[in-house]
């Protein structure tokens, strides 16, 4: 049985017309609000390329008229940034409101949210601007503490040992075990991560 080289397969895969197709759409999402405007990028969103047409959801049916009549020019900037050679160029734009309320509800969920995450650690306190009443003129004298970077391993290790120990003591105590669990692992499995492991995930 002979084994194919990894520089093969990634050629092959990129040698398809689906792959190709894909990485245009990518192109076109990431420089949709340049080749529109940023006002016309809030109201419409590119869903997909289905048989060399452009599909875009928009926001309204009056957005959607009015980029129909606009769509030549979009489209001659699509291909522009897609380059002239193409054999996959875009041939049309189709806007259409029908698929809007889901693309929104689809970029909402997939927005994350750190401190969602079970892994999530809280920010830990920056050293306070020290404010001081001048007692001859009445005014402010702001003095801010400046952290030096660590001279040594020795010094480098105790900061973050620090730092560490600030982390653990602002974290609540696992139900389970009582040792220091992260507010998000709680929050999902409510327990610590090392018995959600023992527990949930055998």
């Amino acid at each position: 049985m002979s084994l194919t080289g990894l520089p093969n397969i990634l050629a092959s895969i990129q040698s398809r017309t689906s792959w190709q197709q894909r990485c245009q759409y990518l192109l076109i999402v990431e420089k949709w609000s340049e080749i529109v405007g940023e006002s016309v990028a809030k109201q419409t969103c590119p869903i997909g390329v289905y048989q060399k047409s452009l599909q875009v959801a928009v926001s309204s049916p009056v957005w959607s008229q009015a980029l129909t009549f606009e769509r030549l020019r979009i489209l001659a900037k699509v291909n522009a940034l897609l380059g002239e050679t193409n054999s996959l160029a875009i041939a049309d734009i189709h806007f259409s409101t029908a698929k809007w309320a889901t693309q929104q509800k689809t970029l909402k969920e997939s927005k994350v949210v750190p401190e969602d995450h079970p892994s999530y650690l809280p920010a830990i306190a920056t050293p306070k601007t020290h404010v001081q009443a001048k007692s001859k003129s009445g005014k402010l004298k702001i003095e801010t503490e400046i952290i030096k970077a660590p001279e040594t391993a020795a010094e480098a290790f105790q900061r973050w040992q620090s730092v560490m120990q600030q982390r653990t003591n602002q974290m609540p105590p696992c139900p389970r075990c009582e040792r220091p669990a992260l507010t998000g692992e709680i929050s999902r499995w409510q327990m610590c991560r090392v018995c959600a492991i023992e527990t949930l995930f055998k």
